[in-house]
Formats: structure tokens, sequence, C-alpha cells
């Protein structure tokens, strides 16, 4: 499970609480993370964005 704590220590604490308290069975998975194949699908987005991102946050290829 992925919480978003930030890294102040009382949020983190209350995150491992919340963690802690849960059962398994609250504790699904997401479909998407199911299938077997899913670290091919994420390099496939990271390979997709790769020129959008050198265009907009570093300006790669644009011409002053």
């Amino acid at each position: 499970s992925v919480m978003m704590v930030g890294v102040n220590k009382e949020r983190i604490l209350q995150g491992l609480k919340v963690l802690e308290s849960q059962t398994k069975q609250t504790l699904n998975l997401a479909d998407d993370y199911k299938a077997d194949n899913v670290s091919e699908k994420v390099l496939r987005v990271i390979i997709g964005y790769v020129d959008y991102v050198n265009r907009t946050v570093w300006y790669e290829g644009e011409k002053y």
C-alpha cells in the first residue's frame, strides 16, 4: 500500500499506525497490478513520456 504522508515525522507515524491496523482483506491489490506484465506496462509508459518530458520540462529540442 502507498500512503502519501510526506516527510513529517508525525504523519509518517500516523500512516504506519493506519497500515498496521488494516487487515489483509482491506489491503486489496489494484487490478492493474495483478497483471503478469506490470513492469512491461510501466516501461512503455516511461518510454512514451521521454520526449514529452524533454520538451516540456527541459525545453530540449526548442530553437531560440
